[in-house]
């Protein structure tokens, strides 16, 4: 009866998600299509991968599991960026599903208010608008929390390995979003008296499983003459060399968590502030007495806590798609928070339910506020799938069948969703690859095999297109002026995207 109610509520998320996406309504930006990209390389060029994006630290990347993931959408689909898409709803109903199964042992109905945040919590709902690596640590931290919590009931070698192998996954995913998921573990552990488990064999093939995953990259850095290893080191003696406040640290570290938070409670701070006060309330009257039995409520403060102790100490800037696995953790102990304020007194029996019934009116807000207001309009957000798609078919349908070249603006300076979508799209709907397709003629590669992806020159007509996304860093004259004595043919607004088309002078 319990899965069923869960069932339900995750149907509801999932429906809810693919017509929040539907007709192109997700976001393909420089990072999705880079790893595209790379997975095309990957795969059409049958190159193995030792690493995965690159990270904020010049010369250290993430390791290469996101880029296998993102390869099964990619083989399914033949390359369409929405399989993508529909992979990470996939992987939002894994970890609601965990996520409700947590929540509910407190009761049934704490799946409406913890449901309604996963389904429609701002923050959420963002893990499902594009395609990007930290999103899997946001979607599956519930997954890692119950194989954690399996782990710590029942002594039982295989949660303990799952737990450690899946920390290891998500390590690859983000190394600044997972680098503490070994000290949850070990910490979780010593917390719940479970120090037995640190001698059995299962503990150490665990950790024997986490170091596996990071092989990759421990080869990638051998043969690169330790690139990573430098990396890290250069990048730590500049944060020491910079000094460290600890005040100035705790503040931004607190207020990077918050500003987390408030989204993730669909943007109402003054509730937030209320949740994150009666929580403190809640968990100084039950430390000793009861919240250490509780290993699903120690688990998650440690989920959180210990990211908290480690930003401060590790000079690393801390972004919202770092603190996904917070964020899920958070909705657990929103579930806990309800259940103890209605155990406290007659007060908490009125604060209890005013606050369950806000965030479920909330939740069902959002979701109602999507159909008013945005469902089948058009978005003027200029890296909008469907945006780039139309901004491609109107080149196509200028250029008449005949080959052409086509130089894109991006604030980004790096044209990646463009070079991605004339290759796939480009080639499925309309059969041909354009002769030229880039940022700016004459420059150096900077794509990996760019070469081996590009149409024929053969039969050029004359006609280039230019694609220019809004001038948002005012950086757009500067990429015009190398096209302004190209004679000028019309100009036109596709959606939010300026087209211009030209001819070069020597085709007259």
């Amino acid at each position: 009866m319990k899965e069923r109610f869960i069932f339900t509520i995750l149907i509801i998320g999932i429906l809810y998600r693919l017509l929040l996406t539907a007709n192109g309504n997700f976001l393909f930006n420089m990072d999705n299509a880079r790893d595209m990209l790379d997975v095309r390389e990957m795969l059409i060029l049958h190159k193995i991968r030792l690493t995965g994006p690159t990270s904020a630290i010049n010369g250290l990347f993430d390791g290469p599991a996101w880029y296998y993931l993102l390869a099964i959408p990619f083989i399914l689909s033949g390359g369409d960026p929405y399989a993508s898409i529909l992979m990470e709803i996939i992987l939002w109903a894994i970890g609601g599903f965990f996520l409700l199964k947590l929540v509910t042992k407190w009761g049934k109905w704490f799946a409406i208010p913890v449901g309604g945040l996963w389904i429609s919590s701002n923050y959420i709902t963002l893990a499902n608008l594009y395609a990007f690596n930290p999103n899997p640590v946001t979607l599956l931290a519930p997954l890692f929390i119950f194989l954690l919590l399996r782990y710590l009931q029942t002594g039982r070698w295989i949660y303990g390995l799952s737990s450690w192998l899946l920390a290891g996954v998500f390590f690859n995913f983000e190394m600044n979003a997972a680098v503490f998921t070994p000290a949850i573990i070990i910490v979780s552990i010593i917390l719940s008296k479970n120090f037995k488990l640190l001698k059995e064999k299962g503990f150490w093939v665990g950790l024997a499983a986490f170091m596996v995953t990071l092989f990759p990259q421990v080869l990638f850095n051998y043969k690169h003459q330790f690139i990573m290893s430098r990396a890290i080191i250069s990048f730590l003696q500049q944060g020491t060399a910079n000094g460290f406040n600890p005040g100035v640290r705790i503040q931004s570290i607190g207020l990077a968590f918050f500003n987390t938070f408030v989204p993730t409670f669909m943007n109402h701070q003054n509730i937030s502030l209320i949740i994150l006060g009666l929580f403190i309330v809640v968990v100084l009257k039950n430390w000793k007495s009861r919240l250490e039995r509780d290993l699903l409520v120690l688990i998650s403060i440690i989920f959180i806590v210990m990211p908290y102790l480690g930003y401060l100490i590790i000079p690393v800037a801390v972004n919202p798609w770092h603190l996904g696995g917070e964020m899920s953790a958070s909705l657990i102990l929103f579930a806990y928070l309800l259940k103890e304020i209605w155990k406290m007194n007659w007060v908490g029996k009125i604060i209890s339910p005013i606050l369950y019934l806000l965030i479920t009116f909330f939740a069902i807000g959002n979701v109602t506020h999507f159909f008013i207001s945005d469902f089948n309009k058009p978005s003027g957000d200029p890296s909008l799938y469907k945006n780039e798609i139309a901004a491609i078919d109107y080149v196509y349908q200028k250029a008449q069948g005949k080959n052409f070249k086509v130089y894109t603006y991006l604030p980004s300076v790096y044209d990646y969703p463009y070079q991605y979508l004339f290759w796939w799209y480009g080639k499925k709907t309309y059969g041909y690859i354009p002769g030229e397709y880039a940022y700016s003629p004459n420059k150096p590669q900077y794509i990996p095999s760019q070469d081996k992806f590009q149409g024929t020159k053969n039969n050029l007509s004359g006609l280039f297109f230019l694609i220019k996304e809004p001038n948002r860093n005012y950086t757009r004259f500067g990429w015009e002026a190398d096209y302004k004595d190209m004679q000028f043919i019309s100009r036109e607004m596709v959606g939010p995207i300026e087209i211009e088309i030209r001819r070069e002078v020597n085709a007259l």
